[in-house]
Parts: structure tokens; C-alpha cells; sequence
């Protein structure tokens, strides 16, 4: 690998290097935590398209494309070049993206962290207002509890052990349960 690489192995071969973040050969997640999170996005994923699909086709339309976008590419600049491709981590695409993306060695994780937040804030917000007017004031609180409990599951199983320090949902999981993030 060259010099410049985003991932390199670490001198001392117990650790591997990523964009700069010495990690872990061995993934930090228990193999339970993907499936907690999975499971809690189901229904936020089940939620999101019943409320468009009620409400408007062409929202509905843009969420699943952006759900699309988020599933496969994103996963291409995030999870195949993830020095834990292929096994057990922070959701079950670690396991699903080699069927998809051959491992990319040597390249930067960070451009595809910065997207997962922009297709996440997307996936969020499309259904706010077709949630209230669809049912109210209480589907939208079932709506935004449903994603924010998402979030407090996957920020505190997965992002409180990641090594990832330069990833942003990280940054914010670490920032709201008070964990301290070590410098990169």
C-alpha cells in the first residue's frame, strides 16, 4: 500500500489504520449489536413508507430512492472500505455489502459518513409533515420517537465502542451519551 493510503496496516500488525484512526483488527461490536439495530430500523423504514404511501406518491417515490441511494452506494464509500467488511458490526450491511462490493483496501471512509448523514436527514424529514397530516399530532410524536429511538440504540450499541473518531453520527451518539471521543 502507498504511504497515503486510508488504510494501512499499523506497525505493530495488531491494529490496522483508517483515515489515520488505529483500529482493532477484531471488530469492537458484540455480534448481537447488528442485529439490535437492524431491528430497530425496521419499523422506522416500515413506518416512513406507510405514511408517504398514503400520503403522497411522488414523496414516496423520492424516500424509497434515497433509501436506495443510502442501501447501496453510500454503502460502496462506507462498508467496503471498512476494515471490518464482511463481518459482524455496527448493522447487518457489514455482512450484506460483500455480496454487493468487492473490498476497496487503501480508500477514504469519510465522504461516504458525511453522505449517510445527508441520506438520514433526508429519510427523516420526508415523512414529517405527511406524518402530521396523516395522523396528527400523534403519528408524527410515534414518527420522531420511532427515528430518535433509532438513533439513541445504534449511538449508544454501536457508535459509544467505534473507533471511527472522524465519523460524524459517531461524534453525535459519543456527544449525547457523554462519551469521551479520543483525538485523531
Amino acid at each position: 500500500m502507498t504511504a497515503n493510503s486510508s488504510t494501512q496496516k499499523a506497525p505493530s500488525g495488531e491494529t490496522i489504520l483508517q483515515d489515520g484512526v488505529s483500529c482493532s483488527r477484531q471488530p469492537p461490536w458484540p455480534s448481537w449489536v447488528s442485529r439490535l439495530t437492524t431491528l430497530t430500523m425496521l419499523p422506522v423504514a416500515l413506518c416512513g413508507a406507510y405514511i408517504l404511501a398514503h400520503t403522497s406518491p411522488w414523496k414516496l417515490a423520492l424516500w424509497l430512492g434515497s433509501f436506495a441511494v443510502f442501501a447501496v452506494p453510500v454503502r460502496y464509500l462506507v462498508c467496503a472500505r471498512c476494515p471490518y467488511y464482511g463481518r459482524s458490526c455496527s448493522t447487518q450491511f457489514g455482512r450484506a455489502v460483500p455480496l454487493l462490493f468487492r473490498k476497496q483496501e487503501g480508500r477514504s471512509m469519510r465522504l461516504g459518513l458525511w453522505l449517510d448523514v445527508v441520506f438520514i436527514t433526508i429519510l427523516f424529514a420526508l415523512p414529517v409533515t405527511e406524518a402530521w397530516r396523516l395522523g396528527g399530532l400523534l403519528l408524527l410524536l410515534l414518527w420522531v420517537s420511532m427515528f430518535a429511538s433509532m438513533f439513541a440504540v445504534l449511538s449508544r450499541a454501536a457508535c459509544s465502542v467505534c473507533p471511527f473518531t472522524f465519523c460524524p453520527i459517531g461524534r453525535a451518539g459519543k456527544a449525547l451519551w457523554r462519551i469521551e471521543t479520543p483525538p485523531t
